[in-house]
Parts: structure tokens; sequence; C-alpha cells
């Protein structure tokens, strides 16, 4: 039983990560042992975010004309932004 919930640990903290959209919280703490999302790979982030952007602009064309959707996108594109800085720095 131990040896799946650390198997599956990442991807719980993962979920959790989206879920709670605690993206504040990640970014500030990563890299610290103690940080709430340590299992939490950013490049995994990264793709599943990237994921996300893509299917919110195919499935809504006229989003750009709404406020709090180019809101919501220009926060996700920030966060892109940051978690491709950390997959960055990871490889350097």
């Amino acid at each position: 039983m131990t040896i799946c919930f650390v198997l599956f640990f990442p991807v719980v903290q993962l979920l959790d990560l989206f879920l709670q959209w605690d993206w504040s919280t990640y970014l500030a703490d990563y890299g610290q042992p103690t940080c709430k999302y340590l299992r939490v790979n950013p490049a995994t982030a990264l793709v599943l975010l990237e994921k996300m952007k893509d299917s919110s602009r195919k499935n809504n064309v006229f989003a750009q004309f709404r406020k709090n959707e180019r809101d919501k996108q220009k926060l996700l594109e920030g966060v892109a932004k940051q978690l491709r800085s950390l997959v960055h720095s990871q490889h350097s």
C-alpha cells in the first residue's frame, strides 16, 4: 500500500495544484525541501497548462471579446512563462 502511495503522490500533488489553482504557492516555494508541491515537476505542469490553453482557444473563438476570458488567458500565459523559466533553469 505504501509503494502505491509513493508512486501516485506526484499525480495527487499535480491534481491538487490544478484543482486549487495554487500557482502562487507553487512558484514561490519551488525548490524548497518543505514546499507543498514538492513532487510536481514544472515540465509536467507546463505540458498540462499548455494543453489547457490550447483547448480553451479552440473551444471558444469569441473569448477574446470578453474581459474575464482575456484575463484568464493572461494569467495562463504568465504562469506558463514562469514554468518555462523553471524548466530552463533545471536543464542549465
